[in-house]
Parts: C-alpha cells; sequence; structure tokens
C-alpha cells in the first residue's frame, strides 16, 4: 500500500477533513482537498493553508502570530511530511 491509500484510510476514519501537518521546518493548518484522486498520488492538496516555521511554533505557543503565508491552495509532497494530525 502506498502512502496515499495509507492516508485515505485514515482519512475514511477521521471525522474531519482539517488537518495539521509537520515538516522539518513548517507547521502547515487547513483543509484536505476532497480531490484525492488526482494523478500525482505523492501530493497532498490542502487548502486555506496557513504556514508557519516550527521555530515560532516552538519558541512562542502562539504560531497564528507568526503566520507567514496563506494560500488558497497548498501541494505538499508525502515525502516531506515528518507527521499529521486531524483536528
Amino acid at each position: 500500500m502506498n502512502k496515499i491509500d495509507e492516508f485515505k484510510k485514515i482519512l475514511r476514519h477521521s471525522d474531519t477533513d482539517k488537518i495539521c501537518i509537520l515538516t522539518n521546518h513548517y507547521q502547515i493548518v487547513g483543509r484536505i482537498q476532497r480531490c484525492l484522486e488526482s494523478e500525482q498520488e505523492n501530493f497532498l492538496t490542502v487548502e486555506n493553508a496557513s504556514l508557519c516555521l516550527i521555530s515560532d511554533v516552538y519558541d512562542t505557543q502562539a504560531c497564528t502570530q507568526y503566520t507567514s503565508s496563506h494560500y488558497n491552495l497548498l501541494n505538499i509532497n508525502f515525502d516531506v511530511i515528518a507527521a499529521f494530525s486531524f483536528i
């Protein structure tokens, strides 16, 4: 089973489409776009994504004050995802 199939399996058991993703450098919060059937299975598309640096999250405990970017749609490569949680 590839990463997108495993992700879809977890998503089916979740009651929400809102997600928090951690990479080595960023915390990303947004909503999963429902068209997960795309041909690019190595990418996760997040709607209304907000990014902030991990150092800002852990240094100040207030990521909302340090949000660096907002995107209507953000494609994230599954290979850079260190962790995720549905919120």
